[in-house]
């Protein structure tokens, strides 16, 4: 993708998120019933937790809701480009503003037991910045630990597909973007349109092999069909491919 309109899907959903934060946020206020499914497939006991996209930390909450020993200090790092939403954000630890479609966007945070990129690397334009950034994600895990996706699958569901929208209607044509980005409409609130990546079991499955990534397991989960996101669940791979079960319990710190 051309970097000149990556950058103009960056900020055709910045914008959305600024002008529609409050509504959005209150639209996902109840945990999805695939959170607590992915816990069934992580490590127990985590003692950080990065959160790439975190909105306004809602994965967060859970986990506190769910485990109330987590160290509200440095238990949990949520990041995300989204001034607004952080600003409501009422999670433990710690949240922090970055640009996740740069290079170096999760430098200098430390290791953690679990990474989590719920609902985010979707909005990443272009294969490239999306495989950097998983890359990115490898990086920041510790020994033994775990990264989990979450992807929103929407084109499996006729309510869905209906937000569909013409790229013409923010200025470009399908020959801008690539196979499998798609512009879908918002109407809580008023007319918003986001940008949003197809990223499916096969996408996933080569990214993740770009990345060093091994998958470790997948389910669908979410919506009012109980199917709307494929969560991921990844290891650091070995030489064969597979994934590393090694499990260390050290402090967060690099």
């Amino acid at each position: 993708m051309d970097e000149a309109v990556a950058r103009r899907l960056v900020a055709l959903n910045e914008a959305f998120y600024e002008r529609f934060a409050e509504p959005f946020a209150a639209s996902r206020a109840t945990p999805p019933p695939g959170f607590a499914r992915l816990l069934a497939h992580l490590p127990a006991a985590p003692s950080c937790v990065l959160d790439v996209g975190c909105g306004d930390g809602r994965f967060g909450r859970f986990l506190r809701a769910r485990d109330p020993a987590i160290d509200p200090t440095t238990g949990y790092t949520g990041v995300d480009f989204s001034a607004p939403l952080l600003a409501a954000g009422e999670a433990p630890g710690h949240l922090l503003r970055r640009d996740l479609s740069r290079p170096g966007a999760l430098d200098g945070l430390g290791s953690f037991d679990w990474v989590v990129c719920l609902s985010t690397l979707q909005h990443i334009p272009g294969h490239d910045h999306r495989a950097r950034l998983l890359r990115e994600m490898r990086g920041c895990l510790r020994p033994g630990g775990r990264l989990a996706l979450a992807n929103w699958q929407f084109l499996d569901s006729p309510r869905q597909r209906r937000k569909l929208r013409p790229w013409a209607e923010v200025g470009l044509d399908a020959a801008d973007v690539e196979p499998g980005d798609y512009l879908l409409a918002w109407q809580r609130g008023g007319y918003g349109l986001r940008y949003v990546a197809l990223l499916d079991a096969a996408a996933t499955a080569a990214l993740a092999e770009a990345a060093g990534l091994a998958v470790l397991a997948q389910f669908r989960s979410d919506g009012r069909e109980g199917d709307l996101n494929l969560y991921t669940i990844l290891a650091v791979a070995d030489r064969q491919g597979k994934g590393m079960q090694e499990w260390n319990a050290d402090s967060c710190a690099d």
